[in-house]
């Protein structure tokens, strides 16, 4: 989608989107622990791997979010395509950081039209912390009625996934159950927590958000990795499946090789989520300092 009859209040190649604070308050970290129900105790006092309280690498799926103008109004049937982040150092709780943001590229694939957009979450000292790339899917040609999904079974992506050999990496199962979206996105209605919102947008029921997903991944990862994982790692997820509300997920890792970059060892991972019958709703690659 060109550039062409730019809405200033919409998405378009190039655009700054601003900055903003961003602090990971007391209560939004409330909302994150007991909306995905994993525990708090590995991130908070000197137990951490960090020596002191920080936060779950993936509480950078709360710093993309507010800047007006990343996406489009006609938001019928848009998803989470893919998530990439570089993670170079811990947020610590109530502390005070800035996020700047563009969109870097608006492209197609397949039916639908998506936004990449850039966030960069920067200390006090302006060194950057992280850098995530987010592309959001819009479904342009259809503006009402039901969004047409492909059975899981039937996509050639979920017929061809094989497990990578070596020593496998899990979570333990979480069962996503409606409360645990509302609390997690913080009561706010959406599609992610209320059917009529998602009957609205052209799903049959709430479609668990893709950052839940990412941050059983990215729990998964910090409580594998440790304090390693938030010193230079990289991350890459592609969102094959939806998750519905009720359906147990396990996050899975495999360590595929290790290699030497600037003198620096790395592990290379190849990551993924499934549901109780099998069928995978994420994939994707990760690296981090060993």
């Amino acid at each position: 989608m060109a550039n062409q009859q730019r809405d200033p209040e919409e998405a378009f190649i190039g655009k700054d989107l601003g900055s903003r604070e961003f602090v990971a308050h007391n209560q939004m970290m409330d909302n994150y622990y007991a909306g995905l129900e994993v525990d708090r105790s590995f991130y908070d006092g000197s137990g951490s791997p960090l020596g002191g309280a920080h936060t779950p690498s993936m509480t950078l799926t709360e710093v993309d979010g507010g800047f007006a103008g990343a996406g489009f109004k006609q938001n019928f049937g848009n998803l989470w395509m893919r998530q990439q982040w570089e993670v170079n150092a811990p947020i610590v709780p109530e502390t005070r950081y800035s996020a700047r943001s563009q969109v870097l590229d608006i492209y197609e694939h397949r039916n639908r039209t998506v936004v990449l957009q850039q966030v960069e979450l920067l200390a006090d000292d302006g060194s950057v912390m992280a850098v995530g790339r987010h592309h959001q899917s819009y479904l342009f040609g259809q503006s009402s009625g039901f969004v047409a999904l492909r059975d899981p079974k039937a996509k050639g992506g979920a017929r061809r996934f094989e497990m990578p050999e070596g020593d496998l990496i899990e979570s333990d199962p979480h069962t996503i159950s409606l409360e645990m979206c509302g609390t997690f996105f913080h009561g706010n209605r959406n599609y992610h927590t209320s059917k009529e919102a998602a009957e609205e947008l052209g799903f049959q029921e709430v479609v668990v958000g893709g950052k839940m997903s990412l941050s059983y991944v990215g729990d998964l990862m910090d409580r594998h990795f440790g304090a390693n994982w938030y010193t230079g790692s990289k991350l890459d997820i592609k969102f094959t499946n939806i998750v519905w509300p009720d359906d147990t997920i396990v996050a899975k890792a495999v360590v595929t090789d290790e290699v030497t970059e600037g003198g620096k060892k790395m592990a290379n991972v190849a990551v993924w989520m499934e549901k109780e019958d099998g069928t995978v709703t994420v994939v994707g690659t990760a690296s981090t300092p060993v």
